[in-house]
Order: structure tokens, then sequence, then C-alpha cells
């Protein structure tokens, strides 16, 4: 693989892994206050973390 391809798959791990954290962030919000997480942000959680994975798994494998 590229150069250039191996940088964009990392740029979009890391990306993936923002959106994972700010997933992450309203359930320990909700959380922290006492309340349970809706069942909507958890299912976020869970697809962005499910995405991270597999990004993770592209990048890895990209890698010589």
């Amino acid at each position: 693989i590229k150069g250039l391809d191996l940088e964009e798959l990392a740029v979009r791990y890391e990306a993936g892994l923002e959106v994972y954290r700010r997933h992450t962030a309203k359930v320990i919000e909700r959380t922290k206050g006492g309340q349970q997480p809706t069942p909507q942000e958890l299912v976020a959680e869970q697809e962005a973390l499910h995405e991270v994975t597999r990004l993770r798994r592209e990048l890895l494998d990209a890698v010589p």
C-alpha cells in the first residue's frame, strides 16, 4: 500500500476515534448526572466502537 493510502487510513482511524470519544463522553456525562444513557446513545457508542475497530484492523492490515 502506498504511503498516501496509509496516511489516509490513519486519518480516518483518528476521525473514528474522535467520534467514539464524543459518544463515550455523552454516556459518561449522563451516568455522572445519575441518569441512564438513552438506548440511542448506547447504540451510537456501540456503532462508533465497531467502526473504530474496523478502521483499526484495516490500518493494521495495511502496515507492511
